[in-house]
């Protein structure tokens, strides 16, 4: 009986899995010698296009606002479902096209970059899918939050799910995505990425937010005390032409 209760248990949690989208932010790191116009070649007429022919859509490619050292590319890319992804995987390793590319533009006396990091993500249950922002708003911030327990963790994300997700939506946020991270570095965390026109609107909006009654009310519950954050990290960056988002 243990072991029906389980399976269903499994079978079910994959399902839940199964209606809210994956997320991959590849972190590139690069050389100072690295070849950029090799690096955006190769994403802009092979990465994304293989991608894209497997239904794969709307990935973002930035680079950071700052120009501190080693400068660092992001990539976003978001899958259907935990399925698409592992295809995509499988797609992308025997794809001759893409092996064939990754030799001319990455030669060994002179690669594109260093180094990437990679993390996965399920989406919020408040928020199981990405947005896309329109052509106004091209001015992201990626924002990551690292609790200091699980428990703290699950309470941060249960507060976004029950109130800010709704309050960033009512300041005009621009939100893209929201995440859990399920696979990658200084676990528990989230991982959130928003849109705005300019740094200014930015400011504003997020000065609106801590001075907003629904904000003052959610941070006094004390189903939330100490629920965030060990560690806040915010990056913010500029899409490449050729980005999708």
């Amino acid at each position: 009986m243990k072991k029906t209760l389980f399976l269903i248990a499994l079978f079910g949690g994959m399902s839940l899995f199964g209606q809210k989208e994956v997320y991959e932010i590849r972190t590139y790191e690069l050389f100072q010698s690295s070849s950029l116009k090799s690096f955006n070649t190769y994403f802009k007429d092979h990465f994304i296009p293989a991608l894209n022919e497997h239904g794969i859509k709307n990935i973002g490619v930035f680079n950071e606002v700052s120009e501190d050292l080693p400068r660092k590319i992001y990539v976003f890319i978001p899958y259907a479902n935990l399925e698409i992804y592992h295809k995509a995987r499988k797609v992308m390793s025997v794809d001759s096209k893409i092996q064939k590319a990754s030799v001319e533009l990455n030669p060994v006396g002179k690669p594109m970059f260093n180094r990437y990091q990679t993390s996965l993500y399920i989406a919020f249950g408040g928020m199981p899918e990405m947005f896309k922002p329109d052509d106004k708003n091209r001015f992201f911030e990626l924002r990551t939050y690292e609790s200091h327990s699980e428990d703290a963790y699950r309470r941060k994300v249960k507060m976004f799910n029950e109130g800010e997700l709704e309050l960033f939506d009512e300041l005009d946020f621009g939100s893209v995505f929201f995440g859990n991270k399920i696979a990658g570095d200084r676990m528990p965390c989230l991982t959130y990425m928003l849109s705005f026109e300019s740094l200014e609107e930015r400011n504003e909006n997020w000065g609106q937010f801590f001075d907003h009654p629904t904000w003052t009310k959610l941070k006094s519950n004390p189903a939330y005390k100490d629920s965030c954050c060990s560690s806040i990290t915010r990056v913010f960056l500029n899409p490449m032409p050729y980005s999708q988002l």
